[in-house]
């Protein structure tokens, strides 16, 4: 009959050995807090004796305490020694932190002085724009902009109980300006509108010079003259201008080709039809470079300066139509600056 046999490493004396040095390791610990409790509780008496009569001063202390003692005056003189070696230091950086807060009060102070006169050109601005803003509006009637509701531009000038009275006087300061600024936009807009109409309103009327890079000369102005071949007085109903064969002629004005036509007189001639009535003619072209129905921009070439029809020499006649009527370019181009200084007629 076959016995199972236990091959374990282990026996009962090896485990009685590990109990008796388990509590062989317990009782060693135990001596030695006890003799260290022992040899921290001696007591040692420092005994200060006068030279007087006086009775001594004595005191009384175990070793626990003296450490103690020992350890906390090396904590206090650590912390001395390290607060006199960077002493100086802290007083630098203070220093120069209040070097730092009174440059930085010298620029506030010079931006807040800039900012009053800031303030004063905006309310100057403000006020010469509300009434540049009445002068255009055909028919408005002109009010002090201090008498405006409460969307009025100086509002926030003169309505200062709204603002908390704790805050600094700097930030009213800058709300004001912030909101006065904001008040602007609208009279801004408006003046873009009205140059926007005032520029479209140029364009479509005949004051552009009706040569190229403004050249030429007026040879012939709009009134009573000499026919160059009858001699009789009679109306001239334009401008002669002379140049050389080939000047670009440009259109006066916005507008669309009425006609392209050869007249006996006239020559090559083309009429321009602009908008609000107007009518121009450039006659005694070279060529046209345009055709009948085709829409223009003011500026835009429209033919090459010639001596076609009853001409004397090359020149570009040209004239203003507003309805049935003939009128004196020279009103219109002067309203771009675009009439000659010196007229030479003959």
């Amino acid at each position: 009959m076959a016995r199972w046999v236990h091959s374990s490493g282990s026996s009962p004396r090896f485990f009685r050995g590990m109990r008796f040095n388990v509590s062989a390791i317990r009782d060693g610990i135990a001596n030695s807090v006890r003799s260290f409790t022992r040899s921290g509780s001696q007591r040692f008496t420092l005994l200060i004796i006068p030279h007087s009569e006086k009775r001594l001063v004595k005191f009384q202390a175990n070793v626990f305490a003296i450490v103690f003692f020992v350890v906390l005056f090396s904590f206090i003189l650590s912390g001395f020694v390290y607060v006199a070696m960077h002493a100086p230091d802290a007083s630098q950086r203070v220093v120069e932190r209040q070097q730092g807060l009174q440059s930085s009060q010298a620029s506030l102070d010079a931006i807040m002085e800039e900012l009053q006169e800031v303030m004063r050109v905006s309310r100057s601005f403000e006020s010469t724009m509300r009434e540049t803003i009445d002068g255009l509006r055909p028919g408005a009637a002109s009010s002090p902009v201090s008498e405006r509701g409460s969307g009025g531009d100086l509002a926030p000038f003169l309505d200062v109980q709204r603002l908390n009275s704790g805050e600094l006087r700097e930030i009213k300061d800058i709300r004001r300006l912030a909101s006065t600024l904001r008040a602007a936009v609208e009279p801004l807009e408006e003046v873009q509108r009205i140059s926007r109409v005032q520029q479209s309103l140029l364009t479509d009327i005949p004051n552009h010079w009706p040569l190229g890079a403004r050249r030429g000369r007026v040879t012939h102005e709009f009134g009573p003259n000499v026919h160059p071949f009858t001699g009789q007085l009679y109306l001239h109903k334009g401008f002669d201008i002379a140049d050389a064969i080939g000047v670009p002629v440009v259109a006066s004005a916005n507008g669309r080709v009425e006609e392209v036509s050869v007249d006996p007189g006239y020559g090559i001639q083309v009429w321009l039809r602009h908008k609000y009535g107007f009518r121009t003619m450039y006659a005694h072209l070279h060529s046209a470079t345009v055709r009948e129905g085709q829409e223009v921009e003011q500026g835009q070439q429209i033919g090459l300066l010639g001596n076609s029809g009853a001409s004397t020499g090359p020149h570009v006649h040209f004239e203003v139509w507003l309805g049935n009527e003939v009128v004196d370019p020279a009103a219109f181009l002067k309203i771009s600056n675009e009439f000659p200084r010196r007229v030479r007629s003959f």
